[in-house]
């Protein structure tokens, strides 16, 4: 397991399995036992397509072929996806968010977000 600051990824046999919001505290980060820190987060290499995308009112946004949970705290903004060869990288604003495996491979239709409102308070 990788635990940071916004997430935590579960890592299996050097494959990431699953990457889920981090339920932890910095506080409660500095009280686990038998942990090490991590290196730095991984940084979305250059040459990959990245696609934006609006996230949906159920938390989830769907990019080449792939549905993706984000969380219901993200609905109504654009996040951009890295399309990388194994695995989707969802940013917001250049935050890591999440990792997603890539089941399907297929070309990306739309690399803008569409349907997004910009509501001001």
């Amino acid at each position: 397991m990788r635990i940071d600051a916004q997430t935590v990824q579960v890592i299996a046999d050097g494959v990431l399995v699953r990457t889920k919001p981090s339920p932890l505290a910095p506080a409660q980060r500095g009280r686990l036992h038998g942990v090490r820190l991590a290196g730095a987060s991984p940084v979305a290499p250059d040459g990959f397509p990245r696609a934006e995308r609006v996230v949906a009112s159920n938390g989830s946004l769907k990019v080449a072929g792939c549905k993706v949970q984000v969380g219901q705290v993200h609905r109504g903004k654009v996040v951009t996806v890295v399309l990388e060869e194994t695995q989707l990288r969802v940013l917001l604003e250049g935050e890591l968010l999440s990792v997603h495996p890539r089941t399907i491979v297929k070309e990306v239709n739309r690399l803008r977000a569409s349907g997004h409102i910009d509501y001001e308070i």
